[in-house]
């Protein structure tokens, strides 16, 4: 079996990872807080899915750090990839119960979601992504990586233009500047989220059609996205005081 060495091109992205953990971490510890103050379910699933996402992100640093270590993409980073694909499923099946929760809209589509949920999951973990594998190794064999990614990111699209719909239609029926704001807030969420996938489209296009070793800037603009996400998430649900008197003034 041979191994995709590792280039130092892609060791910035590794310090980035490491940063993006630390942020995540504290946005989840906050929205925890939250949860524990309010004692009601929607920061307890948005604390979930922050923690989701920072699981991922952990895994993926995990499988990037084996790189950077042994200078070649081995074992730990070709499942470590897969297993971050398959959290933030999870993670989406939660923002949507987010979503029903202060909606009250979605329930029958529950159920639907979590085993179709389950099947992406199930065909990231077959042999034919070649996850980390050399191009050369697999020249003319099955490879579904392409699509195993598109079915990831159109998964998460119908969760999450289910809730920027929402968003756009309750907020043309509230009075209230607040629960406005609020609206606006997670509908930029959402418009984060898709742009943040739409950049690893780009990256698995180059990787697929360029024979590109992956990580390009397209994984950078990415997590920038994610951490807008986060923010705006947060403060959409928890709306500081600070933010508060803004709206009213």
């Amino acid at each position: 079996m041979t191994y995709t060495p590792f280039n130092n091109n892609i060791l910035p992205i590794f310090f980035y990872y490491i940063g993006l953990i630390v942020f995540s971490i504290l946005m989840t510890v906050l929205m925890i807080r939250k949860w524990r103050e309010r004692k009601v379910n929607p920061p307890l699933y948005l604390s979930i899915v922050f923690a989701l996402f920072t699981v991922a992100l952990i895994t993926l640093t995990i499988g990037l750090g084996e790189a950077v270590i042994t200078r070649f993409f081995k074992e730990i980073y070709r499942i470590s990839l897969p297993v971050a694909y398959s959290t933030i499923i999870i993670a989406d099946i939660f923002l949507f119960i987010f979503a029903k929760e202060i909606t009250n809209k979605g329930k029958d589509a529950l159920i639907p979601l979590i085993i179709l949920g389950g099947a992406i999951i199930a065909i990231l973990f077959l042999p034919w992504n070649w996850w980390g594998v050399p191009p050369e190794d697999y020249v003319g064999q099955l490879n579904i990586r392409l699509y195993s990614t598109l079915s990831v990111i159109l998964y998460s699209y119908v969760i999450y233009i289910f809730i920027a719909l929402f968003c756009i239609k309750a907020r043309k029926q509230a009075n209230d500047a607040k629960v406005r704001a609020g609206l606006t807030l997670l509908f930029l969420s959402m418009i984060s989220m898709i742009t943040f996938f739409l950049m690893f489209v780009f990256d698995t296009l180059l990787i697929t059609l360029a024979n590109h070793p992956g990580y390009s800037e397209f994984v950078y603009i990415a997590w920038i996205f994610a951490i807008l996400f986060f923010i705006f998430t947060y403060l959409s649900l928890i709306m500081p005081k600070w933010l508060v008197d803004r709206i009213e003034k």
